[in-house]
């Protein structure tokens, strides 16, 4: 990742991620497409630069976790796991968010490959993430203390959050065990858009975030 360049490619990838959110949320009339184009490139960089995964095995204990907390941006997903030949066709984008698809309306852990939590709750994710990211280092001191180098064990734990996860009290919890227990292998990211269905979202949350 040091050398990372950006190509055209990489850009044309990305704007396919965008039109597959808005023409899925479209097709079915509801759901939540901005986050899943604002944030298109952060979703592609990781799933497709970033994260170790094993497209044969969601299971794979050394694969690195993602942790969609702004749950109802499912299509974000959804999206990175087509491109990345990671379970869904593009049939399963099609039928987002209708009765019996492989991408419901939010993440589901068993329903759907490589959704390692179900999340909607806002706040839930990151808790779940923060727990995850806890229990890696927990397998890593049970399984390969002494071991040098790098384990099957020090996979990453990433995790988008918005502005509602950000004002529920369980993420806020959560953080301050994170910092606690120094987690280094979680990696947070988080979507300041400032935005809400009520307007701006200084009319309920006024929080210097980073000062926090």
């Amino acid at each position: 990742m040091s050398n990372f360049t950006w190509t055209d490619e990489d850009r044309r990838a990305v704007d396919t991620a965008r039109v597959l959110a808005a023409d899925a949320v479209q097709k079915v009339g509801n759901g939540h497409p901005g986050t899943a184009i604002s944030l298109a490139p952060v979703a592609y960089l990781l799933y497709q630069k970033v994260m170790k995964t094993d497209p044969t095995d969601d299971k794979w204990i050394g694969r690195d976790r993602f942790v969609l907390s702004a749950g109802h941006a499912s299509i974000l997903q959804y999206s990175q796991l087509y491109l990345g030949g990671l379970g869904l066709e593009l049939e399963d984008i099609e039928s987002l968010r209708t009765f019996g698809s492989r991408t419901p309306g939010h993440p589901e852990y068993g329903h759907t490959k490589f959704v390692e939590t179900t999340t909607g709750p806002l706040g839930a994710g990151i808790s779940n993430a923060v727990g995850m990211a806890m229990a890696a280092r927990r397998q890593r001191g049970i399984y390969a203390p002494g071991a040098e180098g790098e384990t099957p064990f020090d996979y990453f734990v990433y995790s988008i959050l918005g502005d509602g996860c950000m004002q529920e009290g369980v993420q806020a919890e959560a953080a301050s065990l994170a910092g606690t227990q120094e987690l280094g292998n979680l990696i947070v990211i988080y979507d300041d858009n400032r935005i809400t269905i009520e307007g701006d979202t200084k009319i309920a949350f006024g929080e210097d975030v980073s000062k926090r």
